[in-house]
């Protein structure tokens, strides 16, 4: 009986707790869109040539939705951030693209500052249609300077960050990310 005991006592508990018991812990650091969400993306790069999915396909992307006026102090620690996290990635770095998406064209003074600040990112130029699609995926279209978006490779969204995020928690996701993906 005994021995019967220690078999079936565990299949016992675990049927009764189907449904009842969720743990409590996740392993991300960002809110997760669950299914993930395609995206048509459109925008226009600062260099006037016309892209969509294509640019970013076939790689991560960490995209912040900013103002073409001002980079304000979140605008500038979200793209820090995003900067850092993408170097810190190391071999995988190449996998992982950086896009700020702005209303208009910026004005000269944040031109350049982003060239020589943030050389790396894609700046794009995205309709309201196309920057609200990305808060809106989420159910709750909030102010566009609160949060970093992760894309997959297959141009879906699939995470947002907070900008008072600590970064290192957007790396843990990104290693876990492309350590499991096969592909981008």
């Amino acid at each position: 009986m005994l021995i019967i005991a220690c078999f079936a006592l565990p299949l016992v508990t675990a049927w009764l707790l189907v449904d009842r018991w969720r743990p409590a812990g996740s392993v991300q650091h960002g809110e997760l869109l669950n299914p993930a969400h395609p995206l048509d993306l459109r925008f226009d790069l600062a260099e006037k040539s016309r892209v969509d999915n294509a640019t970013v396909r076939g790689r991560w992307a960490l995209v912040y939705l900013g103002s073409a006026g001002q980079c304000d102090s979140r605008c500038q620690t979200a793209l820090y951030d995003m900067r850092q996290v993408r170097l810190a990635l190391g071999k995988d770095m190449s996998r992982v693209v950086t896009l700020l998406l702005l209303d208009a064209v910026p004005e000269d003074g944040l031109h350049q500052w982003l060239a020589t600040e943030h050389a790396a990112m894609l700046l794009g130029l995205a309709d309201a249609k196309t920057r609200n699609s990305l808060p809106e995926a989420f159910g709750q279209p909030e102010l566009s300077g609160d949060w970093v978006y992760l894309l997959d490779p297959l141009g879906n969204l699939l995470m947002r960050y907070p900008v008072t995020v600590n970064p290192s928690g957007i790396l843990k996701d990104l290693r876990r990310l492309l350590r499991l993906s096969e592909i981008g």
